[in-house]
């Protein structure tokens, strides 16, 4: 993990092996658990996206075990239970033009990741919402 800083903008830059929701709550606690939003592109190898269901209130999940272009990440930083937790949605594609795209629970980098972090000087906490099953922002 390699990380760039201008002001309140830090480019995030990870390697092969890396996990892309650790790699960024990892860097969340580094920057004091402050908001952010979230960008970025890159190439995966192992992915887990999941689909959340209001009706049952469960998460469906689709795991990619292959070569896939991170075609675009965005989403945020945010407290969840007191920790760092990195909600983020992405678009991955396959050598086929394939895309798939969901919340992002897990993603391994194989190549590299290139993801633009910019933080604020808030601190925002989740809550569970009983009436959706899910932590939202309150």
């Amino acid at each position: 993990m390699k990380t760039f800083e201008s002001g309140n903008t830090v480019l995030l830059v990870l390697e092969i092996g890396e996990d892309i929701n650790e790699s960024l709550e990892k860097l969340s606690e580094q920057y004091g658990n402050k908001f952010a939003t979230i960008s970025g592109i890159g190439a995966c190898d192992l992915v887990s996206l999941n689909f959340y269901d209001i009706k049952t209130k469960k998460y469906y999940e689709k795991v990619l075990e292959e070569d896939v272009e991170l075609i675009s990440l965005m989403g945020n930083l945010t407290l969840k239970d007191g920790k760092p937790f990195a909600h983020i949605h992405g678009t991955f594609g396959d050598d086929k033009y394939q895309t798939w795209s969901g919340h992002v629970s897990k993603a391994i980098v194989s190549v590299t990741a290139e993801i633009v972090v910019t933080f604020t000087d808030m601190q925002v906490s989740r809550e569970l919402n009983e009436d959706v099953g899910i932590y939202l922002i309150p």
